[in-house]
């Protein structure tokens, strides 16, 4: 790959180097690099790794968005359980799968458990895991934009 994507991305949760390469490719709507990261994704299932820093980015800035005026969530919590009906059923059913063992943890909310999410991933068909990556980086981009 011969070029690069300059974007600041405001979302700072998403930390893995490649994860945040693979949300400004998708940013500049770059469909070759966007397909090189997709592939390196799905196969990076391992904590600390380009899925795990998606989902964590994704859910950590959601999660801020999410939260009720006067209203404190208690942790652990569910990722499905939190969020908005309306933006749970936005999500593919993979998607949905996930988010009911992602949780939430932390006094204040600030720290994402992946682990039960990214062993279902790994169980699930390509297709299906394809069905969240895309699902988790649209709600980046919603975030970036």
């Amino acid at each position: 790959m011969g070029h690069r994507h300059p974007s600041k991305l405001k979302n700072t949760e998403v930390g893995h180097a490649r994860a945040r390469w693979l949300l400004r490719a998708e940013l500049a709507g770059c469909a070759q690099c966007r397909a090189e990261g997709d592939r390196e994704a799905l196969a990076d299932l391992d904590q600390e790794g380009v899925f795990d820093s998606l989902i964590s980015g994704f859910v950590l800035a959601r999660v801020q968005q999410w939260r009720a005026p006067g209203r404190t969530p208690r942790y652990p919590a569910t990722v499905y359980r939190l969020a908005p009906v309306d933006e749970r059923d936005f999500w593919r059913a993979p998607t949905q799968h996930c988010m009911h063992l992602c949780t939430v943890e932390g006094p204040r909310g600030t720290r994402v458990n992946t682990l039960s999410a990214l062993n279902e991933l790994r169980l699930m068909s390509l297709r299906d895991r394809s069905l969240v990556l895309d699902d988790i980086i649209d709600g980046l981009s919603e975030d970036e934009a």
